[in-house]
């Protein structure tokens, strides 16, 4: 089951890149990334409510739980989505591809565990310059500007900075009341900040549009973050995050 789950995450997750840009054809970045999480949040709330999953009631043991979302999935997803706009999807993914180093790094400086071993960097360092050499084509006929490609990278950081934080402290909790959690955290700025900054009317309604955020809702966030958090119940943070490597193959592909 690890396995099979570890490789729907890599499957899904790098179809992903491309129904990110699929929809941004027709709505605005920040609109779209809403409503895909308000989707998916109330998919995730249907499926606790059918299993009687129960959620904490404590106010602070809420915030606790939720804050992670903030930078999961609504400060990483607002920067992938805005870095699509000006780079092609390959290379986004291929950027994305500095999420382990990340989750490396801070896994190690914050918190002194998982350390990783001369061997282990290296490894890193020869899977990523992989990645990259691999997609060398397709990251060569993106439009390459500047500010797409730095939104790109902090993104892997933002939400390395999430999962590290979660790995650490709400392993333990169900997967579902705690995904849900979070991703309502992190989409409440999303929705607020497109109402504020986005017009609604600039949402057409058409297949790619709707299909986008369908699929996305569904397989790309809670099939794939379920999966995820049952994932680091069982294996490494490092190596759950090494996923972010073969997902820009199956982006481009």
């Amino acid at each position: 089951m690890v396995v099979f789950t570890y490789i729907m995450l890599c499957l899904i997750w790098g179809s992903t890149w491309i129904a990110i840009k699929i929809g941004l054809s027709d709505a605005p970045p920040l609109i779209t990334a809403a409503v895909r999480f308000t989707l998916a949040s109330a998919i995730l709330a249907g499926i606790a409510a059918a299993k009687g999953y129960r959620y904490p009631t404590e106010y602070k043991k809420i915030l606790r739980l939720g804050y992670p979302g903030l930078y999961m999935y609504g400060a990483s997803y607002a920067l992938v989505y805005f870095a699509e706009q000006y780079i092609n999807s390959a290379l986004t993914a291929v950027l994305f591809g500095a999420y382990p180093f990340f989750v490396a790094i801070l896994t190690w400086v914050r918190y002194q565990n998982e350390k990783l071993g001369l061997v282990a960097w290296l490894g890193m360092v020869v899977g990523f310059a992989g990645v990259v050499l691999i997609s060398l084509d397709s990251v060569q006929t993106s439009e390459d500007m500047f500010l797409g490609v730095v939104l790109a990278v902090i993104a892997p950081f933002v939400a390395a900075w999430g999962i590290v934080i979660h790995k650490k402290h709400f392993t333990g909790e169900n997967i579902v009341v705690a995904s849900n959690v979070q991703m309502v955290f992190g989409g409440i700025p999303l929705v607020l900040a497109a109402v504020i900054f986005e017009s609604w009317s600039d949402f057409n309604v058409t297949v790619e549009s709707v299909g986008s955020i369908v699929y996305l809702a569904t397989f790309g966030t809670v099939a794939t973050f379920l999966g995820y958090y049952w994932l680091l119940r069982r294996i490494k943070l490092t190596t759950v995050s090494l996923v972010a490597f073969i997902t820009p193959l199956v982006a481009i592909f």
